[in-house]
């Protein structure tokens, strides 16, 4: 039996310590960095660390662990806040740490409530109540006020054995199996559990092995030919008046060079303006694509003449469209705003304070294809993806990572992008203004990518697909209830074994 009761009562807090640096440590699990393995030690770290501790013990420590995970994940807001938000770069850091912190609540709760209502073997709690407690918890961060569910751990995992377990149960559920292994490899220290832990690992890896040479969809029609704008205008140029007419100008001799295609992509907010502006630009480029037989998809901004509020959406030149449902807090609307409207005075970004569209929303059709759009971070909400299906055969990302410069966003978002075409069996075009653009198998392997920061257009014989994977069928249900099944069945057994 491991005792740390020694390093516990230590004045130094070495434990304390060793939970915020394995925190810091594990975003380097993710892409740009892809060290996918450092989560196995890391969270066997801090399950070990909670185990056998006052619940007030395991909430610090998880919430430790939790502030360096998050601090590091989302260290590059500091470049939309600072660099392109005009916010003083001390109100810019507490921002980040404030939002850090909120956020490592979820980890914390997750190590207080299962150490709090659950009694039983070290073995089970390392491999079933602190597995299921973090999937829980991080599915609720996914929601809570309107959630932000970035660098969740199974996105990491993209490359490995266990995809075969995505289709089935989704990034959530590949966390979890992520931290179940991790919880054997902590209870693998007990000698006594190497018969248990060792063929448990060895038949989960082989699991997800089998599982991944099922094909869960089945293609539909010919292949299409799109055709990807990749822009790169810098967010510094991108809403200077003089830079207004350049962009159209730009971006319009990219699409005409490409009308052999069926159809052409423009990342969000190409255009850096409004719809109403641009009537006669936008009929000139029409005319255009009828006589070429070409759709063209395109970002920019569309106003409610009703209630005079803006929308970041993507248009067709025929007139449908899509209006972005998840906005992003502090850059496009103020959440809890008598408490955090303070923030506006810090923070110059165009277009901060816009309204959100319908969740159900009528599937734009182009190419012969239903297309399942996400503009921004929305891709990072399995749940928003799933809205459109099965109905979608064709899923794309718009986005402009160019807020967050060469930080590991982009790159962060890419594989979150790639965890989506996993789940749903669909191929994912990830659209963007300065990268990373690329075409996403239905399995997540990358086929084709464009260089970051270089303007250039993509262009790909893309293949459609129809059907269901098991996930887009039961989404995060399977897992949320199944977990507060488990959760209440060994809660009520503490209980009873507590009288």
């Amino acid at each position: 039996m491991i005792n740390l009761e020694t390093l516990q009562n230590n004045p130094y807090k070495i434990i304390e310590l060793l939970a915020l640096t394995c925190g810091a440590l594990l975003p380097f699990s993710f892409a740009p960095y892809d060290y996918f393995w450092l989560q196995f030690p890391l969270i066997a770290f801090i399950f070990i660390a909670c185990l056998g501790q006052k619940p007030s013990v395991a909430f610090l420590r998880g919430y430790l662990f939790g502030l360096g995970w998050f601090t590091h994940g989302i260290y590059w807001l500091f470049y939309s806040l600072h660099f392109h938000g005009g916010m003083p770069e001390p109100v810019a850091v507490i921002t980040i740490l404030l939002l850090a912190a909120y956020m490592s609540l979820f980890p914390a709760l997750s190590f207080y409530l299962s150490n709090r209502l659950i009694t039983t073997s070290s073995f089970k709690m390392l491999v079933i109540i602190y597995p299921v407690g973090w999937m829980l918890f991080d599915w609720f961060r996914g929601y809570f006020l309107t959630g932000f569910p970035w660098v969740q751990i199974g996105v990491a995992h993209i490359d490995t054995y266990l995809t075969g377990f995505g289709p089935v149960i989704g990034g959530l559920g590949i966390g979890l199996v992520v931290t179940i292994v991790s919880g054997l490899l902590s209870a693998s220290l007990y000698k006594s559990n190497l018969k248990i832990t060792v063929p448990a690992i060895v038949f989960i890896y082989l699991t997800g092995y089998l599982l991944s040479f099922i094909s869960w969809t089945e293609a539909v029609d010919k292949p299409i030919k799109v055709s990807m704008i990749q822009g790169n205008i810098p967010q510094s140029e991108k809403w200077k008046s003089e830079s207004y007419r350049p962009t159209l100008k730009m971006y319009r001799e990219l699409t005409q060079q490409h009308w052999a295609s069926d159809l052409i992509i423009w990342p969000e907010t190409a255009v850096p303006g409004f719809r109403s502006r641009i009537p006669y630009y936008l009929e000139g480029l029409q005319k255009e694509a009828q006589a070429n037989d070409t759709d063209v998809i395109l970002g920019l901004f569309v106003r409610n003449d009703k209630t005079q509020r803006y929308y970041n959406s993507m248009i067709t030149l025929d007139g449908q469209q899509y209006l972005k449902r998840h906005l992003v807090p502090l850059g496009e609307y103020f959440p809890l705003r008598p408490l955090l409207g303070f923030f506006a005075q810090w923070v110059n970004i165009p277009m901060s304070d816009i309204d959100s569209g319908d969740d159900v929303q009528p599937l734009i059709e182009v190419a012969g294809q239903k297309i399942g759009l996400s503009i921004c971070f929305e891709d990072a909400f399995d749940r928003s993806v799933l809205l459109d299906l099965p109905e979608a055969t064709l899923l794309v990302n718009v986005s402009n990572d160019a807020w967050f410069e060469d930080s590991s966003q982009p790159w962060q978002h890419h594989q979150i992008a790639r965890m989506r075409a996993l789940e749903t069996g669909r191929v994912l075009l990830r659209v963007t203004n300065t990268g990373v653009s690329s075409v996403i198998d239905r399995d997540g392997r990358v086929l084709n990518i464009l260089e970051q920061f270089k303007r250039e257009v993509l262009t790909a014989d893309v293949q459609a697909y129809k059907g269901s994977t098991p996930y887009v069928i039961w989404a995060n249900y399977l897992l949320v209830i199944s977990g507060l099944l488990v959760f209440f069945i060994f809660y009520k057994k503490s209980k009873q074994e507590n009288k």
